[in-house]
């Protein structure tokens, strides 16, 4: 009879055991899931996009300049592409400037916008690409000769883009000459394969006073090298 109730103590300790190490585990489990989930929260809270280092008025000044003198800088480079209506270049112009935000990125795809689209028959007509989606307000920038030579959505973002990497990178070197620390630069390269050719003969170091601006005469593409402080008075 001893033996039988030591037996009987022995099963029912270990279940009261067992049941207190299950306790144990789901309670732990539960307060490790609402542990991460307030450090998710609090991890959202400080990337938010709303909260950052808040823009000087010369900062902001200093933006819209740039992009004004890139607006003037393409506005050349289309008037004198040849590939453009004459007649129609304001409205393009004007419709890039819509699409500009303070301290956004360069936005062409505002002027690709419209509310009619190219039939696959009007876009073989006029050589296009026919299974690109062109809108006839765009289209209609263009002179139709054109299309023989060009594509015209990669030709504007390039146009665009290289207006802006040119205004980008004079302003950048004003920048490094006006420090009057910097003696010496360095123009870099991306590295990523699809720099201009051209760009291999000037990777050098240059006297601040001496560095040829960005982009280097004839540039195969929007140039986009930049140039690199290498030494200091």
């Amino acid at each position: 009879m001893a033996k039988y109730y030591n037996l009987h103590y022995k099963s029912h300790n270990m279940t009261s055991q067992l049941i207190t190490l299950l306790t144990f585990i789901v309670t732990t489990y539960f307060l490790v899931r609402k542990i991460a989930k307030s450090s998710t929260k609090k991890t959202d809270c400080s990337i938010n996009p709303k909260i950052g280092i808040p823009m000087t008025k010369q900062d902001i000044d200093l933006e819209r300049q740039t992009n004004e003198e890139v607006i003037k800088l393409l506005e050349i480079s289309i008037a004198t592409s040849g590939f453009f209506r004459v007649e129609k270049i304001p409205e393009l112009v004007a419709n890039l400037k819509g699409g500009y935000t303070t301290f956004g990125r360069v936005n062409t795809a505002v002027a690709f916008d419209g509310d009619i689209f190219l039939t696959v028959e009007e876009k073989k007509l006029l050589g296009l690409n026919s299974r690109m989606k062109y809108s006839k307000k765009f289209i209609e920038y263009f002179d139709p000769l054109a299309f023989k030579m060009i594509e015209p959505k990669s030709t504007l973002e390039r146009m665009h883009l290289n207006a802006y990497h040119r205004i980008s990178q004079k302003n950048e070197l004003l920048k490094l000459k006006k420090l009057g620390s910097i003696k010496k630069v360095k123009i870099v390269a991306t590295g990523d394969g699809n720099d201009c050719k051209k760009i291999k003969r000037f990777k050098k170091i240059y006297n601040i006073e001496e560095v040829p601006e960005l982009p280097i005469p004839n540039c195969e593409e929007f140039c986009r090298c930049y140039y690199e402080a290498h030494s200091f008075k």
